[in-house]
C-alpha cells in the first residue's frame, strides 16, 4: 500500500509498504495522542500521507502528523523522473554502503528504487537525493522519524538513554547508523565520536566562514617608531623641531617618528588562526581512524566528500596570510569581533561547540545512536543492579568492579566478560554478583564451562551462600529481548517468541559448574583433584517490553511464560521504563531467590529422572574425643582421622552422613569436617594405640577426614540435650552452622 508521497518539479517520491494499518494499532497503543506525534519536512516539494481514518493519500495539512516510518519494517522507494533526458547520475546519498547498494536507477525508465529497513534504529532521520540537471547538483532532502511499535516514542525510549547515560556516559552514541537524535552542547567531557558528530553539521559554515575571513580579515591600527632623515619627516612636532635645531649641521642624523598602520597580527586573527589549524589535524585524526575502521562500510560519494573537507581545510591552512599571525595565547578580554563580526562569530560558536560536550536535550546538533536492542539489554541490567539495591537497601553496590568502557574504537562499548560485575554482600554473609554480557564459552571462567557450543547469555546473577556448604552458588541467567512474538504474528499477546524461551533451556542444560576441589588419597597420601560436571544454572529468564496488567501476566492461558517460572524456572518477565506496576513481578522473584535459605532453593530444584540431587541439609555425625592423644588424630595433621571406642555409631554410611564434628571433652563443638572415607581396623593398627593395647585386635570405626570448617570463628558450642550418649549424636550441617541460644540442636535418627 502507499504511505506517502512527494511531488517534485522532477520527480514524484513514492513510499509503501504492507500491512501499515497492523503496524500503526500496535504503535497506537504506546503512544498517546499518536495522531500528532511527528513532523515530516522537504527542503522543495508537496508532501501527502496515508490518512489512517479515511484510508486515503492526502496532503499534509499542518505542521503534526501521525507516524508511517517503524522500526523494523520494509519500504519500498521510488523516485520517477518526469523527464529522464534532463537527469544524469541519480544516487541516494548515505555514508552507508549497505543502504545505497539498495537502490537502483533504471535508465530507460527514468525510475530510481530500492528498499530501506531501519532495523532496531530508532529516531530522526533524512533520504537525501541528489542528481545532476542542467550540469548542475540538485539535492533533495526528505526528513522524517522512525518510531518503535514496543515502546512509548518520547517517554520511554527518553528514560532508557537517560538512565543509561548516568551510569555509562557517551555508552549509547554510535556511528554509521541509520538515524540519529537532537542535542543541545553540554560541558561533559568531548570524544572524538562527538567532535565528529558536531563536526558534520557544522563543517560547512566553518569553510564559508574561513573563506570569508581571508577575503576581508579584520585589521586593527598600529602605531610604530621609525627613523628617518629629517628631509622624509611627512609630520613635524616642536619636540622634532626642538632637536633638529640642535642637529641640523649634521646631514646623517635620523629623527624618531611615528606612523600608523593596518596590522592583521590581532587576537581574532590569532584565534582563527589556532582554529583553523587545530580542526584540521582533529579532523585528519578522526578521518584516519573512520578510513581505517570502516571502509568497506562507506560509500565512495562519502569518502569523495571526506577527501574533499580535508582538501579545503588543508588550502585554507596553507594560506599566506597566516605567515605574519603569531601564535595564540588566549583572549585576555571579551572581544566583540569574535562575538558579533561576520565569520568570526561562526568560527568562534563552531569552535565552542566542537570542544564541548553534549545534552540530551531537544536541540539542532545531530547524533547517532545505538540500536534500541543493545539499549534495551543495557537499560534491563541496569534496572536489576537498581531492583536489587531496593531489596537490599543499599544507595550503591558494595564493590564496583563496572562494565570496562573501551575508548580506543571510537564508538564506546562494553568490554565483554566476567570483569564486569557489581557485587552486593547481603546481611547473612552471602555475595551477590550481577555480570552483564557474560560470556561463557568453552574457555574456563572462574570453574564454569560450556562442553558444547559457545554460550553467552545477556546478564548473569549469581548469588554465594554459606548457611550450609560454604560458597555454595546459585546462578540465574537473563536475556534481554526486544523483539516479540507479536512482531511477526498479528494479534498474538505481547510476548517473548518461543526461540528465546527456548534458548534459556539451551543455557541451563548446557552450563556446568566443575568441581576442583582437592582431596587427599589417605591410602597413597597424594593430592588428587576431583574434576566432574555439576549443574550450573537454578533459572533463565526472559526480559521482554511487554505490555498488560498484571492479571493478564499472572494469567496462565494469555501468559504462559509466568507461570512457568514456579514450575521449571524457566519464563520471562516483562520490563519497559516508567512501568513500575509490571516491575513487581520481577522485584518480587529477585527478593525471593535473594532470600530464600539454600536448603528451600535446592528442595525445590527438579532432579534428573530416576535420580535424586545431593541433599542440601546433610547429617552430621559428632563424636565425643576425651583425650589429647585422641584429639592429636586430626588436629594440626596433614591426613587427619577420627577413630571410636569399641562402640560405634548406631547408623553410619547412610546416603546422608556428609560430616563429622568433633565434640571436646568438656568444652564442646567449634569445628567440623567433611567425611572422606571410613573403614573398620583393629585398635593396635591405629596410630597413638596406649599402653596394653598393642594386641587389641577389636575393630574401631575409622573416618578420614577433609577439609576443616570452623564454626562462628572458633568458638565452643555444647550440644541442645548437653550430653554424648554413648559417645555420638547426630545432627544437620544447618544445625551446626546455625546454633540457637549458643547450643547446637541434635536429631532423633532411627
Amino acid at each position: 500500500m502507499q504511505v506517502l508521497e512527494v511531488c517534485h518539479t522532477d520527480f514524484t517520491l513514492v513510499i509503501q509498504c504492507n500491512n501499515l494499518d497492523t503496524t500503526f494499532n500496535r504503535a497506537k497503543k504506546k503512544q498517546p495522542d499518536i495522531f500528532n506525534a511527528t513532523t515530516y519536512s522537504v527542503n522543495e516539494g508537496v508532501i501527502s500521507i496515508f490518512n489512517f481514518e479515511t484510508k486515503k493519500i492526502e496532503k499534509l495539512n499542518g505542521s503534526k502528523s501521525p507516524p508511517i516510518i517503524f522500526e523494523n519494517k520494509d519500504y519500498f522507494i521510488d523516485f520517477e523522473f518526469r523527464n529522464k533526458y534532463e537527469i544524469e547520475n541519480p544516487y541516494i546519498y548515505t555514508k552507508s554502503k549497505d543502504v545505497a547498494e539498495k537502490f537502483l536507477y533504471r535508465e530507460g525508465i527514468g525510475l530510481l528504487s530500492g528498499t530501506i529497513n531501519f532495523g532496531n534504529d530508532l529516531g530522526k532521520s533524512n533520504l537525501i537525493l541528489r542528481y545532476l540537471k542542467d550540469h548542475l547538483i540538485h539535492e533533495f532532502n526528505f526528513e522524517f522519524e522512525v518510531f518503535p511499535t514496543k515502546l512509548n516514542y518520547r517517554e520511554d525510549y527518553k528514560k532508557i538513554i537517560s538512565d543509561i547515560e548516568k551510569e555509562y556516559p557517551y555508552l549509547v552514541l554510535d556511528f554509521l547508523k541509520k538515524t540519529y537524535t537532537s542535542f543541545k552542547s553540554g560541558n561533559t567531557p568531548n570524544t572524538d565520536l562527538i567532535w565528529w558528530q558536531v563536526f558534520g553539521g557544522l563543517y560547512d559554515d566553518f569553510l564559508r566562514s574561513s573563506k570569508f575571513i581571508l577575503n576581508k580579515p579584520h585589521t586593527r591600527i598600529i602605531r610604530e617608531t621609525k627613523y628617518v632623515k629629517a628631509d622624509r619627516i611627512q609630520k613635524w612636532t616642536p619636540i622634532l623641531e626642538e632637536e633638529y635645531s640642535q642637529y641640523n649641521t649634521f646631514p646623517n642624523k635620523n629623527y624618531p617618528t611615528e606612523y600608523k598602520r593596518l596590522s592583521i597580527n590581532t587576537p581574532e586573527n590569532r584565534f582563527f588562526k589556532h582554529a583553523v589549524l587545530q580542526t584540521k589535524k582533529r579532523y585528519q585524526k578522526v578521518k584516519k581512524f573512520i578510513l581505517d575502521k570502516f571502509e568497506d562500510k562507506l560509500t565512495h560519494q562519502f569518502k569523495n566528500e571526506l577527501s574533499g573537507i580535508e582538501k579545503e581545510l588543508n588550502n585554507i591552512s596553507i594560506n599566506p596570510f597566516f605567515i605574519t599571525i603569531e601564535d595564540f595565547k588566549g583572549i585576555k578580554q571579551e572581544s566583540l569581533v569574535l562575538q558579533k563580526a561576520t565569520g568570526y562569530s561562526t568560527i568562534y560558536k563552531t569552535w565552542i561547540m566542537l570542544n564541548s560536550g553534549l545534552k540530551f536535550l531537544e536541540g539542532i546538533q545531530k547524533i547517532e545512536l545505538k540500536n534500541i536492542a543493545d539499549l534495551y539489554q543495557i537499560w534491563c541490567f541496569l534496572e536489576i543492579k537498581g531492583i536489587i539495591q531496593e531489596i537490599l537497601v543499599k544507595e550503591k553496590p558494595d564493590k564496583v568492579d563496572l562494565i570496562d568502557i573501551q575508548f580506543d574504537d571510537f564508538v564506546l562499548k562494553i568490554e565483554r566478560g566476567v570483569k564486569s560485575k557489581v557485587t552486593f554482600f547481603g546481611k547473612d554473609g552471602e555475595a551477590i554478583e550481577l555480570f552483564h554480557d557474560f560470556s561463557k564459552d568453552i574457555s574456563e571462567i572462574q570453574n564454569l564451562k560450556s562442553y558444547t557450543v559457545s554460550q553467552k547469555p545477556d546478564i548473569v546473577l549469581r548469588i554465594t551462600k554459606s548457611d550450609l556448604k560454604e560458597n555454595y552458588v546459585f546462578t540465574y541467567l537473563f536475556d534481554a529481548k526486544y523483539r516479540l512474538a507479536s512482531d511477526d504474528k498479528e494479534g498474538s499477546p505481547d510476548l517473548p517468541t518461543e526461540d528465546s524461551i527456548n534458548q534459556m533451556h539451551r543455557y541451563r542444560d548446557s552450563i556446568y559448574f566443575e568441581n576442583k576441589n582437592k582431596r587427599r588419597n589417605w591410602k597413597s597420601n597424594e593430592i588428587i583433584k576431583n574434576y566432574f560436571p555439576e549443574k550450573e544454572v537454578i533459572g533463565g529468564y526472559i526480559l521482554y517490553p511487554g505490555d498488560g496488567t498484571l492479571d493478564q501476566f499472572r494469567d496462565k492461558k494469555i501468559n504462559p511464560f509466568y507461570s512457568s517460572i514456579d514450575e521449571v524456572n524457566i519464563g520471562a518477565f516483562p520490563l519497559k521504563p516508567n512501568d513500575n506496576s509490571n516491575k513487581t513481578l520481577l522485584k518480587d522473584h529477585l527478593t525471593t531467590i535473594i532470600g530464600l535459605d539454600t536448603d528451600s532453593i535446592l528442595n525445590d530444584v527438579s532432579p534428573q529422572k530416576e535420580s535424586a540431587y545431593e541433599s542440601p541439609n546433610p547429617f552430621v555425625l559428632i563424636g565425643f574425643v576425651p583425650t589429647e592423644d585422641h584429639m592429636l588424630c586430626f588436629t594440626n595433621s596433614d591426613t587427619p582421622f577420627y577413630f571410636s571406642g569399641e562402640k560405634k555409631p548406631s547408623k553410619f554410611g547412610f546416603r546422608n552422613l556428609r560430616y563429622f564434628a568433633p565434640y571436646i571433652k568438656e568444652k564442646g563443638v567449634r569445628e567440623y569436617y567433611e567425611i572422606v572415607n571410613y573403614e573398620l581396623i583393629p585398635r593396635n593398627k591405629i596410630l597413638n594405640a596406649p599402653k596394653g593395647k598393642s594386641n587389641d585386635i577389636s575393630e574401631r570405626l575409622v573416618i578420614r577426614l577433609g577439609n576443616k570448617f570452623n564454626i562462628n570463628n572458633g568458638k565452643y558450642f555444647k550440644i541442645s540435650d548437653g550430653q554424648i550418649r554413648g559417645g555420638f549424636r547426630y545432627s544437620s550441617l544447618k544445625n551446626i552452622k546455625t546454633p540457637k541460644d549458643n547450643k547446637i540442636e541434635v536429631l532423633k535418627v532411627s
